[in-house]
C-alpha cells in the first residue's frame, strides 16, 4: 500500500474537488496523528460511514487517512438500531460484521488495531434515523412487559455480538429534552421507551449491556450540554440518579458540536462542568466533536457547498478552539478521549444540515488535505 502522504499527493487517481478561494492548510505530513496519540495513550477516534472503509474506496485515501490519524472508529449510522433491528427478534448486521467481524471472524476494525465505539444501542427519540418505523405500526403496540423483553433481546443481540470487540458502547443517546421543564424526570424526552417504561429504561439498558458485554465502557450521551448550562444540569442530574440506581455508567459522552467562535479556556465553564462530572465519580469524553465555520453560498448540488469558509481567518480561530479542546481533554482528569465526527470535510453532516451555510468542520479538507486545525491538534499532541 502507497504511504499516506503518497496518496494524498498522488490523488490515487481520483478527480480533485473544486476549491472556490484559498484554505488554511498545514505543511505536508510528516506522519500521522495517531503514533503521537498512541505515545501519549490517548483515545483519538472518528466517526466513519461503513462504505468509505470498503476495498477502493477513494483509491485507498480515506482508509489510509483514517489509519494513519486515528485509534479508534464510531459508526456513524450502521449501529443505530434503524440499521439494525428489523422486527422482534429480527436482525441485520451485514454491514457491521464488515467492520466488526462475525463472531470468531476479524473485521476491518481488527485488522487495522482499531478500537471502536459503539454507537448506540437506544437512540432516545421517535423519529426514522432514531426508531425503527416497524415501532408505530401494530408490532411496536404492546406492553410494558413486552416491550422490556423485546429491548432486553436487542441489546443482548447487539452487545453480545460484539462482545470483547466495542470498547465503549453509548448505551443511550440524546434521551434529554431540548424544550425546557417538559415536566418529566430529568426533562426526559416523552421518546416510545419512556411512554413504555418510564426513566427507568435508562437504568434497565445499562444493566442489560453489561450482561451482554461485561468489559466495555458504558455511556449517557448527548449534545448541547457542554457548558454546564440547564440541559447541561439534567444530565449531571441523571448520571446522579443512574449510579445511585446502581446502573453500571461508566460516564457521560459531550458530543461537542460547536463553532469556531467557542471560548475553552481554564477556570471557564466547559472545564468547570467537566469537573462538576468527575465530582459525580463519573468518566467523561466528547465524542462527536466537529467546529464549525460560516461557508460561502453556493447553490444546492455544488461540490464547493459548505465546503469554503465565508472567512478565510475563521480556519485560524477553528484551529484555536481545536487547540483548546485537546488541552482540556488532556490536562483535566477522568477524560476517556476524543472522538471526531467525520474524516474530512466533504463527508461532514454540517453543510445538509445547515443548508450549506456551515461547514468546514474537521481536520482534513475535502481533498484529504490536513488543515490548520490538524496542525493545531499536532501541536497540543506533541507539547509535554
Amino acid at each position: 500500500m502507497l504511504s499516506l502522504a503518497a496518496l494524498i499527493l498522488a490523488g490515487a487517481s481520483m478527480p480533485r474537488l473544486p476549491i472556490a478561494s484559498p484554505t488554511v492548510l498545514s505543511p505536508a505530513l510528516s506522519e500521522g496523528l495517531r503514533p503521537l496519540a498512541d505515545r501519549r495513550r490517548f483515545t483519538l477516534g472518528a466517526a466513519t460511514p461503513v462504505r468509505c472503509l470498503q476495498k477502493g474506496f477513494d483509491g485507498g485515501r480515506y482508509a489510509a487517512t483514517l489509519d494513519a490519524n486515528f485509534n479508534m472508529i464510531e459508526l456513524e449510522n450502521e449501529l443505530k438500531p434503524p440499521a439494525i433491528w428489523k422486527g422482534p427478534r429480527e436482525y441485520d448486521f451485514s454491514q457491521t460484521d464488515y467492520v466488526l467481524g462475525a463472531p470468531g471472524k476479524k473485521g476491518w476494525a481488527q485488522q487495522h488495531r482499531m478500537k471502536v465505539r459503539g454507537h448506540v444501542l437506544i437512540y432516545a427519540k421517535d423519529e426514522g434515523y432514531t426508531l425503527p418505523e416497524w415501532f408505530k405500526g401494530p408490532l411496536g403496540d404492546v406492553s410494558k412487559e413486552q416491550a422490556a423483553e423485546m429491548l432486553h433481546g436487542y441489546i443482548r443481540a447487539l452487545a453480545g455480538r460484539y462482545r470483547g470487540k466495542i470498547a465503549m458502547w453509548d448505551v443511550v443517546n440524546e434521551a434529554i429534552d431540548d424544550r425546557p421543564n417538559n415536566g418529566n424526570p430529568f426533562n426526559l424526552r416523552n421518546n416510545y421507551w419512556f411512554r413504555k417504561l418510564g426513566p427507568e429504561y435508562l437504568v434497565l439498558a445499562f444493566k442489560w449491556a453489561r450482561e451482554a458485554d461485561p468489559r466495555a465502557e458504558l455511556y449517557y450521551n448527548d449534545y448541547g450540554v457542554e457548558d454546564g448550562g440547564p440541559k447541561g444540569q439534567h444530565m449531571l442530574a441523571l448520571g446522579k440518579w443512574l449510579k445511585e440506581k446502581k446502573a453500571p455508567i461508566t460516564g457521560l459522552g459531550l458530543q461537542y458540536h460547536i463553532d469556531c467562535r467557542t471560548k475553552i479556556e481554564p477556570n471557564g465553564p466547559y472545564y468547570r462542568y467537566v469537573d462538576d462530572i468527575r465530582k459525580l465519580g463519573l468518566d467523561y469524553m466528547v465524542t462527536e466533536l466537529d467546529v464549525t465555520v460560516p461557508a460561502q453560498t453556493f447553490p444546492a448540488g455544488d461540490p464547493n457547498r459548505g465546503m469554503v469558509p465565508a472567512d478565510p481567518a475563521d480556519l485560524g480561530r477553528q484551529a484555536e478552539v481545536y487547540a483548546s479542546v485537546f488541552k482540556m481533554a488532556l490536562s483535566t482528569r477522568r477524560c476517556r478521549g476524543i472522538n471526531i465526527w467525520g474524516l474530512t470535510d466533504r463527508f461532514s453532516w454540517i453543510p445538509g444540515f445547515s443548508g450549506g451555510r456551515n461547514g468546514a468542520a474537521l481536520l482534513f479538507d475535502g481533498d484529504y488535505r490536513p488543515k490548520a486545525a490538524w496542525s493545531a491538534v499536532e501541536a497540543v499532541l506533541k507539547a509535554k
